[in-house]
C-alpha cells in the first residue's frame, strides 16, 4: 500500500483579473501564475509566458500611456496628502483594476486583493484603493506604482500559499 505524501505536488497558483477602460473601450484578460509559467487568457485566446516576465507581459495589456506603463520605480507618492480637484473624474483618459488571489492557499476563502488607477489628461496618476470600512483611499500616485503594488500583491500571495504549505 503506498502511503499519501505529505509534500505537496501542486505548484503554487495565483489568479490575476486585469480590466481596462480606454478609448471607450473595455478590456478584460485573466492571468494565471502556475510555478515558472503563466498564461493570459483574453477573449478565449490564451498566451504563454514565464512567470518572471509577469510585469512585462500586464504592461503590454495596459493603455498605452506612459503613467500607467512606467517601470517600477519604489518612489512614494508626490504629495500623498492632496486630495483630487472636484470633477477630476471627468479628465481620466484610463482605468486600470487588477486583482490578484492566491489559488489553494488554505481552507479559508482565498484573499483578494484589489486595486484600481486612474490617469488623467494632465498626465496624473491616481490610485484608489478599498478600505475595509468601505470607504475609498484615493491618492496621487508615483509612476510606477501600478508595477510596483502588482510586485507587492504577487510577491504576497506567494507568501500566503507557502505559508499556508508549511503549516
Amino acid at each position: 500500500m503506498t502511503q499519501a505524501s505529505a509534500e505537496p505536488t501542486d505548484p503554487p497558483q495565483l489568479g490575476i483579473r486585469l480590466v481596462t477602460v480606454y478609448d471607450d473601450s473595455t478590456r478584460r484578460v485573466d492571468l494565471q501564475l502556475v510555478g515558472t509559467r503563466g498564461v493570459a487568457v483574453e477573449d478565449g485566446l490564451a498566451t504563454t509566458f514565464e512567470a518572471g516576465a509577469l510585469w512585462p507581459t500586464v504592461r503590454a495589456l495596459l493603455p498605452p500611456l506612459d503613467q500607467l506603463r512606467a517601470d517600477p520605480a519604489g518612489l512614494p507618492s508626490p504629495d500623498p496628502d492632496r486630495v483630487p480637484e472636484p470633477g477630476w473624474d471627468t479628465h481620466c483618459r484610463a482605468m486600470v483594476s487588477l486583482a490578484v488571489v492566491a489559488l489553494g492557499a488554505g481552507p479559508d476563502e482565498p484573499e483578494v486583493v484589489v486595486r484600481t488607477w486612474f490617469a488623467t489628461e494632465d498626465d496624473e496618476l491616481w490610485s484608489a484603493t478599498p478600505l475595509p470600512d468601505g470607504r475609498t483611499d484615493l491618492r496621487l500616485a508615483a509612476p510606477g506604482s501600478l508595477a510596483d503594488l502588482l510586485i507587492w500583491d504577487v510577491t504576497g500571495a506567494l507568501e500566503s500559499l507557502v505559508a499556508g504549505v508549511a503549516s
